[in-house]
């Protein structure tokens, strides 16, 4: 699977441009290319995350997880770290990209003491828990989905903003890799952010809803200016449980050691030095 490399300050500058002279002659990919893009910048980060699951009954669980981002030659590259509650602490995931073939991804379980990579099989199951799967945690590229059209001015509110968007058709070329047949996204036209995603199965059902609560601009430390997803929930609309994402702190364009995307610190969890 052909990866893209990540683009400079200079190229968002000038997609952002070219957008706002032909808005109207953008297509379903052009939109879906420029998303990717938008999303894989900064090259490097540090984030908190809170993840409360809540049952269909309004039980509640919060995980706090350490995401580390970074890489090389274009490529993203994630670690994460669970540190909360006690029955996850320890865990940690790895995800490195790769060029022309699928990402490698390896969980570390403290319970067992060892380390496994996570087979393609596995990646449509739950991401520590929570209604995320594996595949969520990660930015699809365009060309790994048939993208089409639906609206091109579709109005859509989520958590009382109402957004105007791209309504897009997005059915995946290998469909034997994710848990769904296709999915329905409204991206928004300011941000390119998707602010609403239904999935649904072979049957037309939908099965899942995605929705981005909140969107900040944000700066890195080197002073670019960077839409963030504060705020997302994620219902699986089989089961009823849900999963609210809240981006608690982060640092944006600060370097990450590379000693994070080892095996090494993956088995031993040790704070790799600058």
């Amino acid at each position: 699977m052909e990866k893209k490399l990540l683009i400079t300050s200079m190229l968002l500058a000038f997609s952002l441009c070219a957008w706002a002279q032909k808005e109207k002659e953008l297509t379903a990919q052009e939109v879906c290319t420029i998303f990717c893009d938008l999303d894989r910048v900064p090259d490097y980060n540090y984030t908190t995350l809170l993840l409360e699951n809540i049952d269909k009954n309004g039980k509640s669980e919060t995980l706090e997880i350490k995401q580390f981002g970074g890489g090389d030659n274009g490529l993203k590259n994630v670690a994460f770290d669970f540190v909360a509650p006690a029955s996850v602490r320890g865990m940690r995931v790895l995800q490195l990209e790769n060029i022309k073939k699928a990402d490698d991804r390896w969980v570390y379980e403290p319970r067992l003491r060892q380390s496994r990579r996570i087979p393609m099989t596995e990646r449509t199951k739950s991401f520590g828990g929570t209604e995320f799967t594996y595949n969520d945690m990660r930015i699809r590229n365009e060309d790994e989905d048939i993208n089409t059209m639906a609206d091109s001015a579709a109005k859509m509110t989520v958590a009382g903003t109402t957004y105007t968007c791209w309504k897009i058709k997005s059915v995946p070329k290998k469909k034997s890799e994710v848990e769904y047949a296709y999915r329905i996204s409204w991206f928004d036209k300011k941000t390119f952010i998707p602010v609403r995603i239904e999935f649904y199965d072979n049957k037309d059902k939908q099965i899942k809803l995605y929705e981005c609560e909140k969107i900040d601009m944000v700066k890195g430390v080197t002073g670019i200016e960077y839409p963030l997803r504060r705020k997302n929930r994620v219902t699986n609309l089989v089961t009823g449980r849900q999963t609210v994402a809240t981006v608690k702190e982060f640092v944006f364009d600060g370097k990450v050691s590379s000693g994070y995307f080892t095996q090494n610190w993956l088995t031993t969890g040790k704070t790799p030095k600058k």
